[in-house]
């Protein structure tokens, strides 16, 4: 054996023996880590994710299809999903069906929250922005109502009155237009609403005046509709969700 051990020092090594010691040599140094590749990879991930983030801060979400999208994906996982404006409608319906008006408004609901629309001579007389004293009693029930709902579910709803008019030109009273009747009237509902424990900071009284009629005013004819007259003649309290930020405009008819 010691013969042999001999013989292998005296001989030339072949190339096959540098190739052995080559890759000896780089796996004592390390070698080449072939998944390098995956630091530059996850950084690139990262940045992206990052941007899209970015992007999807910057971005106005349609509020009607991502609850539409939340309550789909809750009922194929079995679950329920009940947007905003539907359980404050729910609730409203039950308010309004225990004071006994529910017949005598008209409700609509969307992600916003809800609106009751009264006509005007449910609290007001003609040209007046006193309110009547049927008019007290609905509007001292139903803020003690909503206050009572908030302090149950501690959720606090933002309230925006809005006075609607018709388009027939003030001729008398003490308000020289329509703009000022129906701020007046909106602001008497509003004051109401604070005199009995609503925060003011959470109201806003609006007026229209004819600038948003429900329902075209004239006949073929082109006379006056009464009818249409007094639809026209509203006043719409909406009851906002917590989070909604902005108030939306009212639907507009096409005459």
């Amino acid at each position: 054996m010691a013969a042999i051990f001999k013989l292998l020092k005296k001989t030339k090594p072949t190339n096959d023996t540098i190739v052995i010691q080559n890759e000896k040599k780089e796996i004592i140094h390390g070698g080449h880590d072939d998944s390098n590749w995956l630091v530059s990879y996850a950084d690139m991930m990262t940045l992206l994710c990052g941007f899209f983030i970015m992007l999807f801060s910057m971005a106005k979400l349609d509020a009607p299809q991502y609850d539409g999208f939340k309550e789909a994906l809750a009922k194929q996982f079995g679950g329920e999903y009940i947007p905003g404006g539907k359980q404050t409608a729910k609730f409203m319906t039950q308010i309004l069906q225990e004071m006994g008006i529910l017949d005598q408004v008209i409700m609509k609901s969307d992600y916003t929250g809800v609106e009751i629309i009264f006509q005007s001579t449910v609290f007001f007389d003609t040209l007046s922005s006193a309110i009547s004293d049927k008019g007290k009693k609905i509007l001292e029930e139903l803020a003690k109502k909503i206050i009572t709902r908030e302090t149950a579910e501690k959720r606090k709803y933002k309230i925006v009155i809005e006075g609607h008019s018709d388009s027939r030109p003030v001729l008398s009273g003490i308000y020289p237009s329509n703009w000022e009747l129906s701020g007046a009237r909106s602001a008497r509902v509003a004051r109401l609403f604070i005199e009995n424990g609503f925060e003011k900071e959470r109201l806003t009284a609006i007026s229209y005046s004819d600038a948003f009629p429900v329902v075209s005013e004239r006949k073929p004819t082109g006379e006056f509709d009464e009818e249409s007259l007094s639809k026209n003649r509203r006043v719409v309290i909406r009851i906002l969700e917590p989070k909604q930020d902005s108030i939306p405009f009212p639907n507009q008819s096409t005459p």
